[in-house]
């Protein structure tokens, strides 16, 4: 499918996968790792199947991108649970979420 696409339009599928590789880590980490989740589980459910499924139809651009590549090879949009979640820098991004959304929290 991506030699059908233009260069705009291939970049940002790269840069939607790269992203969606991200936030599933870093809200896995908060919701396996911290029992922190911040994002519901429709939410979260919604950005894995759309990474699976942009994999999917675009594995060349899929496996150009480089973050994290390997473990989401076989990613099927089901679970979080056997990524990196130990990964010091997504580790580093969900702790900074926690402590934004702990300080944005309204006092009762």
């Amino acid at each position: 499918m991506a030699a059908n696409l233009s260069r705009p339009e291939t970049d940002a599928v790269a840069e939607l996968i790269n992203r969606r590789r991200r936030q599933v880590l870093v809200h896995s980490i908060l919701y396996y790792d911290m029992d922190s989740p911040l994002v519901t589980d429709a939410v979260f459910d919604q950005w894995a199947r759309q990474l699976a499924q942009l994999q999917a139809d675009h594995p060349v651009i899929s496996g150009k991108v480089a973050y994290r590549w390997r473990e989401f090879a076989d990613f099927d949009g089901s679970t979080g649970y056997h990524l990196p979640l130990h990964d010091p820098h997504a580790r580093s991004t969900a702790l900074g979420l926690l402590q934004y959304a702990r300080r944005a929290r309204p006092q009762t």
